[in-house]
């Protein structure tokens, strides 16, 4: 019985420091890429874009044209 509980233990050792190295190889490569100039300007670009889309979603204008879609619909489901 305690050459099991051993060997078990031994595996478990072994998953436990294969993860903390697939960690740190993780790690890194994020790392590497939140470093790369390429991947920011991409980055920075998508949340220009977000913040002019929320913008528009929540401008005076959108939220007019919602209320009369919203009122036609009410409108259409009564009949």
């Amino acid at each position: 019985m305690e050459k099991t509980v051993a060997g078990a233990t031994d595996k478990v050792a072994d998953a436990i420091k294969a993860s903390g190295v697939k960690v740190k190889q993780a790690a890194a490569k994020m790392h590497d890429l939140t470093t790369d100039p390429v991947v920011q300007a991409r980055a920075r670009k998508l949340a220009e874009k977000g913040a002019e889309a929320y913008q528009l979603a929540n401008s005076p204008e959108a939220r007019k044209a919602y209320r009369q879609v919203a009122a036609f619909l009410k409108k259409t489901r009564k009949k």
